[in-house]
């Protein structure tokens, strides 16, 4: 898994992070017109209960809502599904801390208050996104495949990650609701050391204690370093 940010991003980096007041502007993400720059994974279980409809393409947003967004899929076979797009950016200084915040927007589709297996599709899957000085990936714990990086398990946060919420609406309607924009917002609770040669990788994406298949559209965000 490997990117770089494209020039003009790279440089709204620079501007926010040269700024006394710690970047306050943050870096502008608009996810579906950059999704060439992210990067699908997933993690959280075994060769036998591999997720099936694991995906990523940018989706027209449907009625009301207007534009597009960049849509994460996949299905839980094992109780604990963890699916995430990933980027690379540079231009940070070299070994520096970071405070990270990031602000974001999605598609909610899912009711809240709804039963489902394994736990309710909309609560029961929880947003998170972090920042960190290594590549995220999955790798081999015993039978397990896992993620490299402490995002904790499911709707509990870990120290690089950041709890944003979960995929529920506002609707109560089991059935059917139409879908919203749904702004989430979070500081991670441990800072970024960016790596050695000024680089670090942010990551998006959504923790499924929810037995079956699950989609997270992203629309646009924010994301601020602060250096420390």
């Amino acid at each position: 898994m490997h990117g770089t940010l494209r020039p003009l991003a790279l440089m709204a980096v620079g501007a926010a992070l040269a700024s006394c007041g710690g970047g306050d502007d943050g870096l502008a993400i608009g996810f579906a017109a950059e999704a060439t720059q992210w990067q699908l994974g997933s993690a959280d279980y075994s060769d036998d209960t591999a997720p099936s409809e694991l995906s990523q393409s940018v989706v027209s947003l449907s009625a009301p809502l207007t534009g597009q967004g960049l849509r994460l899929a996949g299905h839980n076979h094992s109780d604990d599904l963890f699916v995430f797009t990933a980027r690379r950016i540079d231009g940070l200084q070299p070994g520096a801390r970071y405070r990270v915040r990031w602000a974001l927007r999605m598609v909610a589709t899912v009711p809240g208050g709804c039963i489902g297996v394994g736990g309710a599709p909309g609560e029961g899957v929880t947003v998170k996104a972090g920042a960190a000085g290594r590549a995220p990936a999955r790798v081999r714990e015993g039978a397990e495949w896992r993620f490299n990086l402490d995002k904790g398990d499911q709707t509990q946060g870990g120290s690089e990650s950041i709890v944003l919420g979960n995929l529920s609406s506002s609707g109560r309607d089991c059935v059917a609701v139409p879908p919203e924009l749904k702004p989430l917002s979070g500081v991670q609770p441990t800072p970024l050391v960016a790596a050695a040669d000024g680089s670090a990788w942010v990551w998006v994406g959504f923790d499924s204690g929810y037995e079956a298949a699950s989609e997270l559209i992203l629309v646009d965000g924010r994301l601020t370093l602060e250096p420390l």
